[in-house]
């Protein structure tokens, strides 16, 4: 890892953030998010991103130049104790760090199939199948119909 490398470059830093943003359940049904390659898709996310992106981009490179004066590896060698701990401590100086990575990695996280399996939900796009919906009553439809004529 190098250091000249700007935060959003550095995949395997993206990763790390990401697990610690959103970590693996603890009993291992939901994987992480830095475990599922998401990290290309949120950095390019946050690069395009006009408002949040070059906030998240300065916590984010605050964030690993402390990982890397605790570890010389950085944050992908720390545990996910002491990247926790890190990180936290950076929250006050970067309020909008967090909810900056989760605008962007939410979508993308629970769009993953391993996800939807966990959470129950079937790993598919809702269309062209569609989700059931339950049968409308007839007579709130003649109401609408009934309106669209007045």
């Amino acid at each position: 890892m190098t250091e000249q490398r700007a935060a959003f470059d550095d995949l395997e830093f993206i990763d790390a953030l990401l697990n610690l943003v959103i970590p693996p359940s603890v009993d291992g049904n939901l994987p992480g998010a830095g475990t599922l390659g998401l990290a290309p898709i949120v950095a390019a996310a946050l690069r395009a991103d006009k408002l949040l992106g070059p906030l998240v981009e300065v916590g984010a490179e605050a964030v690993r130049a402390a990982a890397l004066s605790e570890h010389p590896e950085g944050l992908p060698a720390m545990t996910s104790q002491g990247g926790t701990e890190l990180l936290k401590a950076q929250l006050s100086a970067h309020p909008v760090l967090i909810m900056g990575i989760l605008r962007h990695l939410c979508p993308a996280y629970y769009q993953q199939p391993q996800v939807l399996e966990a959470i129950g939900d079937q790993p598919r796009p809702p269309f062209p199948d569609g989700y059931d919906v339950e049968p409308t009553d007839a007579e709130l439809l003649g109401k609408l119909r009934a309106r669209r004529s007045v």
